[in-house]
């Protein structure tokens, strides 16, 4: 005898997983306005730091766009043609936000290595005024996404962004403080280098959790050979195979099985018994199991 079961359907148009808007909406409003003031800010004072860090918000502004439609289109209702839903436009959008962070920061290297061939002289006190103000705006944005970020990648690709926004910040004060200092010019384009460096390192992470969600990898918190062993566990299970683990976005993770039972045992009290356990020990709810009997060929 053969059956299946799968107790979770997808979750509806307008779950509570689905990341805050208002979060991401006031976010992209306060980048905007602050995109604005260190660009013209940096063409003012002469600050490579400072256009790279609007240059950054500019990438910002677009990876936040992305994060709110990914965000709406994501809590579209499943449909015949998508079964699963569009939860999947999330990653890609993380996506997206890594691959931008990276394009952004090889502009900004390029004209780095000009500038520090041909030193320019920079307003060094006005421009750690505008940095610091960008920076307040950073810090603004990062708490109003850093708690969605936990638990949902896209609004984490939209966290990142902000962050390394709030280091290239951090680098034009402390580049404008070394110019007030010593008056060595270099100290702008070296800061947008070690800028660029810190955007390189947390996009990766970004990149590389965005690409393993899409090729169907195992949810890193969970272990396939531990939710196997304890399926093996049960009583009456003789064989567990064809084990798959996959996550549709982050925090939304699905199972599929095949177990093989011994001869007389009910296939149905063997179903519940292993969706209480593998919700309650592994906090899986969207799980797919198929009965078999221990004669049935595989």
């Amino acid at each position: 005898m053969t059956g299946s079961r799968d107790d979770a359907p997808p979750p509806k148009a307008g779950a509570t997983d689905s990341p805050p808007l208002s979060s991401v909406v006031y976010a992209f409003a306060i980048t905007g306005f602050f995109f604005l003031v260190e660009l013209i800010g940096g063409w003012w004072v002469g600050s490579l730091a400072l256009i790279a860090d609007a240059m950054h918000m500019a990438v910002d502004l677009l990876g936040l766009g992305m994060t709110l439609g990914a965000a709406m289109v994501s809590r579209l209702p499943p449909d015949s043609k998508r079964t699963f839903g569009y939860k999947r436009v999330e990653v890609l959008a993380a996506l997206g936000n890594g691959v931008g962070l990276w394009v952004v920061t090889g502009i900004i290297l390029r004209e780095a290595y000009a500038r520090f061939i041909f030193p320019t002289p920079v307003a060094a006190p006005q421009m750690m005024i505008i940095a610091a103000v960008g920076l307040t705006a950073n810090i603004a944005c990062g708490l109003l996404l850093y708690r969605g970020s936990k638990s949902n990648i896209n609004l984490r690709g939209a966290f990142l962004h902000v962050a390394t926004d709030a280091m290239g910040s951090a680098g034009a004060i402390l580049a404008a403080w070394i110019m007030m200092r010593t008056h060595w010019y270099q100290a702008d384009p070296a800061v947008s280098v070690l800028i660029c460096c810190g955007i390189i390192v947390t996009s990766f992470w970004l990149l590389r959790d965005s690409v393993h969600i899409l090729l169907e990898g195992a949810p890193a918190h969970l272990d396939i050979e531990e939710i196997r062993t304890a399926l093996a566990a049960l009583s009456g299970v003789r064989e567990v195979h064809d084990l798959h683990l996959w996550s549709l976005t982050q925090g939304s993770e699905s199972m599929s099985g095949h177990v093989v039972l011994e001869d007389g045992r009910d296939p149905h009290a063997l179903l519940d018994q292993a969706q209480k356990m593998l919700e309650e020990r592994f906090g899986l709810s969207h799980v797919t199991l198929q009965i078999e009997k221990s004669a049935h060929p595989q």
